[in-house]
C-alpha cells in the first residue's frame, strides 16, 4: 500500500466511527423541563439537523407540554412521532407546535422524526 491509500482509509475510517458515534451513540446532554402555568413542565425543542434538546428530564404524573420549533426545510423534521404515547405531530417550518403528554411511569421514552433518523428521549423520574 502506498501512504496515500494508508491515509484514503484511516480517514475513511475515521469517518465511519464518526458517523456511527453521531446516529447512534451520542446521547446529546440532558435539559431538565422547567415548570410552568398549573404545574405543567415545559420544554423548548427546535428540530434541526435533530432535536435540541435531544434529551429531556421531566417528573413522572405531571402533564409536560413539548413545544417543537421546526428551524429547517427537510423533510425528515416535518413530523415528530411519540409512539409510547399514541401521538404525532406535524411541524410546519418555523412554526411552534406543542404537544402534550403525561409520562405515568419512570423509564425513557423515545421520540423521533416520522422517517425514524431524529431520535430524542424524555427521562422520566
Amino acid at each position: 500500500m502506498s501512504a496515500t491509500q494508508i491515509i484514503i482509509t484511516l480517514v475513511g475510517v475515521g469517518l465511519i466511527g464518526w458517523i456511527v458515534w453521531y446516529f447512534w451513540l451520542w446521547k446529546g446532554e440532558a435539559v431538565a423541563a422547567q415548570a410552568g402555568a398549573g404545574g405543567v413542565q415545559i420544554v423548548n425543542v427546535t428540530v434541526k439537523g435533530g432535536y435540541q434538546p435531544a434529551a429531556i428530564v421531566v417528573e413522572a404524573g405531571r402533564p409536560v407540554r413539548l413545544n417543537f420549533t421546526r428551524r429547517e426545510a427537510s423533510l425528515c423534521g416535518e413530523e415528530v412521532v411519540l409512539p409510547e404515547f399514541g401521538r404525532r405531530a406535524h411541524l410546519p417550518e418555523d412554526k411552534t407546535v406543542p404537544v402534550e403528554v403525561t409520562p405515568e411511569k419512570p423509564g425513557e421514552y423515545e421520540f423521533t422524526c416520522g422517517m425514524n433518523m431524529y431520535k430524542g428521549r424524555l427521562i422520566v423520574r
